[in-house]
């Protein structure tokens, strides 16, 4: 198993998390309908960006949740995410967020079939979901929104102050001084801590909305046509010429060893090679969940095969896969067997 860099595992995670997110949202709105996929989007991404919150409090070193800390803690996400935003002091202690390039409008923007759902988007999901999360991280935070990219505007922004006048500028936080530099691993802590838990919150808030079974469905079809898009992706990055079976390993490896997928790869001859998986990340993040120990067995059997099925044809038409052993059934190991038909 070939280690992968800091610099490959960033490819990796920060160009499939807005992908993965869109192929929840679109996936879901057409099993069901727009309404519902909006709904169960916006509880998502409230969870998610409340997780995200705790997640940089800590990994900033950040200890109240004042005003400073907020800005801090938003800017640093949106630096990381590539927003462009301006940030506008006032001397009422007041602050406000001028954002001129936000990543999903702009991917919506880049797909005609999403763009007239840029307004909806704007409206119902965009506008209470930071107000939820803002008011959730300190009530006495008022936040105040009167431009919007999604409705027309050039821009979007976010006003913010401390409602609770009885305190003093120390306690209400302060300003920050200056926003923060982004560093690489910033970026990799951000996307790759941050990467699961939205697959994992998509699966869960969609099996609470629509039952397991059509979770499980979406979950599929969510992964088969990301494995293809990242195919395509790790193919052109790892420059790979040829659809050998070889090739295949090679591409299957790299995205295992970015995911932390640990495994051993066993070379039987020119036509047949076994990929035995000693620990996976997904079963592990199943098994801190107690809620989630009844579905390994499920999302062992019945997804870890479907997922790779279309992209191994898509990739060769004559390697096929199968599985002989599975961690999420109690084996020690899970293996994955390709063969080159003739």
């Amino acid at each position: 198993m070939k280690k992968v860099s800091q610099d490959d595992k960033l490819f990796f995670f920060e160009r499939n998390f807005f992908t993965l997110d869109g192929l929840w949202m679109i996936e879901t709105e057409e099993m069901t309908n727009w309404e519902t996929a909006l709904k169960i989007d916006v509880i998502v991404w409230k969870k998610l960006l409340n997780i995200v919150i705790r997640r940089l409090k800590k990994y900033l070193q950040l200890e109240k949740n004042d005003l400073r800390n907020l800005i801090d803690i938003l800017t640093f996400r949106w630096s990381i995410e590539g927003w462009e935003y301006k940030v506008l002091k006032s001397e009422d202690g007041k602050v406000k967020i001028v954002v001129d390039q936000c990543p999903y409008q702009a991917a919506m923007s880049r797909n005609p079939e999403r763009t007239e759902k840029q307004p909806l988007i704007c409206k119902e999901m965009c506008i209470p979901f930071y107000k939820s999360v803002v008011e959730n991280y300190n009530e006495n935070i008022i936040l105040n929104r009167t431009a919007f990219m999604g409705l027309g505007d050039s821009s979007c922004d976010f006003s913010l102050s401390f409602e609770d006048k009885t305190l003093d500028k120390a306690e209400q936080g302060g300003i920050p001084e200056e926003i923060r530099k982004i560093k690489k691993e910033d970026k990799l802590f951000y996307f790759e801590k941050n990467f699961r838990t939205l697959d994992g919150l998509w699966v869960i808030k969609t099996e609470r909305e629509l039952g397991w079974d059509a979770a499980l469905k979406l979950d599929i079809s969510v992964w088969q046509k990301l494995y293809i898009i990242i195919f395509r992706r790790v193919i052109k990055y790892l420059n790979i010429k040829g659809n050998t079976l070889e090739d295949l390993v090679n591409v299957l490896s790299f995205i295992w060893n970015c995911e932390g997928n640990i495994h051993n790869i066993f070379q039987e001859g020119d036509n047949q090679a076994t990929i035995s998986i000693i620990e996976c990340p997904y079963i592990a993040a199943m098994e801190r969940n107690p809620e989630r120990h009844n579905r390994i067995e499920s999302i062992c059997k019945d997804m870890c095969i479907s997922y790779l099925q279309p992209v191994i044809k898509e990739f060769n038409p004559k390697i096929e896969v199968e599985r002989d052993k599975f961690m999420g059934l109690g084996d020690s190991e899970c293996n994955i067997i390709l063969k080159l038909k003739d």
